[in-house]
């Protein structure tokens, strides 16, 4: 049995369907999104029988162990490729199922090798660095006696390979410019260029209303040399965690500002209700008990640590003009956070755990 033809115009046109999509994907869209066009162009248009995306996951001695991430396959021709399922397979490809994952893991290329009787797959390799989440496999799976994949077919599959490749460095080139690698939030110059451009907005329109609050989690330093810098990098990234979970879905933002401090921006919303906002982030946190870990990082059970957080909040002004220049600019968005800094600093001096309005 050979495989279902392909027409290589029709490939050739989904290739650059292909390219404008992932392009087109916004920046915060999962690594797996990026795979979903490519798996249809395979089992749709190239007429596997299947298409499956793995995610590599460790390699141990002589094992690669890969997670099956997603797998199109309409007739259930596969149940050994269950999504989430976790294979473990032998370097020296014992298992003749899996010989092309084997081979194009170790040889990070496209690998088409026909096992008569069980027909051919092609799978590619995806590179992706080891720190930011390891490599992918991706292709097709055809059951026939005879391979009869055209040398086209193995081209485009490589193509993909290295449109993903690309795309998903590119992706973590722009998140590791733009988000904080420890509590996932805008880092402080995004913050500040997020700031800026609500700033423009209001100078357009002064009739809509923003502010932006301060926040700094009292004692950090006491967590720091009480329990050890783990434990304030916990800290850390659960507070980040408990803001993302807590502001309003299109309207605020969040990024760390510096250290332990942390900027806000409240859109259309000024006085006392952005006040009210930002208490019950602050009620939650005094709330929350956070794992206590020990020096080398390890949970102790069934013990914890509270924290507190004061924050400023200054409502911000579209009356001041941002200017032409940078320098201008600049010191415009400084005015800015340091009457949200000024409140903040009202609310450690008098006491902490609570929220100032300026």
């Amino acid at each position: 049995m050979k495989k279902n033809e392909s027409d290589a115009k029709t490939i050739l046109n989904r290739l650059g369907k292909l390219s404008g999509f992932l392009n087109s994907l916004d920046v915060d869209a999962s690594n797996d999104d990026c795979f979903n066009y490519p798996l249809e162009i395979i089992q749709k248009t190239m007429m596997f029988d299947i298409s499956v995306l793995y995610k590599v996951s460790n390699v141990i001695e002589d094992r690669l162990i890969l997670e099956v991430v997603k797998v199109l396959d309409p007739e259930n021709l596969r149940p050994d490729l269950r999504e989430n399922r976790k294979l473990r397979l032998f370097l020296d490809s014992r298992d003749k199922r899996y010989v092309n994952e084997v081979s194009a893991f170790l040889n990070k290329n496209v690998s088409c090798i026909n096992i008569p009787g069980m027909g051919c797959d092609v799978i590619g390799f995806v590179f992706f660095p080891q720190e930011c989440g390891g490599a992918y496999l991706f292709g097709g799976d055809f059951f026939g006696k005879e391979s009869a994949v055209k040398d086209f077919e193995v081209s485009t599959v490589e193509i993909m390979c290295n449109f993903l490749s690309t795309l998903l460095l590119k992706t973590q080139f722009k998140q590791q410019a733009e988000y904080d690698g420890l509590t996932g939030l805008y880092n402080s110059r995004k913050i500040k260029e997020e700031l800026g451009r609500v700033l423009k907005r209001l100078e357009r329109k002064p009739s809509l209303s923003a502010s932006i609050a301060m926040g700094d989690i009292d004692f950090f330093k006491k967590i720091n040399d009480t329990y050890g810098h783990i434990q304030g990098d916990l800290v850390l990234r659960e507070v980040g965690e408990i803001l993302t979970l807590s502001m309003r879905e299109y309207f605020d933002t969040a990024g760390r500002y510096g250290g332990e401090e942390f900027l806000l921006i409240l859109d259309e919303i000024e006085g006392d209700p952005a006040v009210q906002i930002v208490e019950r982030i602050r009620e939650k946190i005094a709330a929350t008990r956070f794992a206590q870990v020990n020096r080398s990082g390890k949970i102790l059970e069934n013990q914890f640590i509270n924290i507190t957080m004061s924050f400023g909040v200054a409502q911000l002004n579209p009356g001041v003009s941002q200017g032409e220049n940078k320098a201008s600019y600049d010191q415009t968005l400084a005015e800015h956070i340091a009457r949200a800094d000024t409140a903040l600093y009202t609310s450690k001096e008098n006491g902490r755990n609570q929220t100032t309005l300026l």
